[in-house]
């Protein structure tokens, strides 16, 4: 018997924790489809919200991004499908940019078309995108403080 969203979720969250779910964006450029998502708060079960990131594939398109912006270069971190085995071309996480996602948002998402039988990103990647976040003139101080 599966044990429902609603339920697993809020027992079984941790940091590294990897979701897919869908993320409509806004009039960026960004295409509006399924992601994976990394849980990087260190008290995921008790703070008042989840502060997640995304990866996509457009790497190049990241780089260059810091490279304009004069970010430094520990904000995107590069994930090669040998180091995650769920991604299947490598992958940039942008730390410069993360989620702010309500536990019972992330539960709908999940529900409506969303999945979560993911291995728990490496402790080696989560240390990158944690430094990548801090390192981050994007990211406010009061997340970087739930991390």
């Amino acid at each position: 018997m599966d044990i429902p969203p609603k339920i697993r979720i809020p027992l079984c969250i941790e940091q590294g924790s990897v979701f897919n779910f869908q993320i409509d964006f806004d009039g960026t450029g960004r295409e509006s489809k399924n992601r994976y998502f990394v849980v990087l708060n260190k008290n995921p079960k008790t703070d008042t919200a989840l502060i997640m990131i995304t990866s996509t594939s457009q790497v190049s398109k990241k780089k260059d991004f810091i490279k304009r912006a004069r970010i430094s270069e520990q904000t995107i971190v590069t994930v090669l499908p040998s180091e995650y085995c769920v991604f299947k071309q490598e992958s940039a996480f942008n730390c410069n940019t993360v989620f702010e996602v309500n536990i019972q948002d992330l539960i709908r998402k999940i529900e409506e078309n969303g999945s979560m039988n993911y291995p728990k990103i490496s402790s080696d990647i989560l240390a990158k995108l944690i430094i990548g976040v801090n390192a981050s003139p994007r990211v406010s101080l009061a997340i970087k403080k739930l991390l």
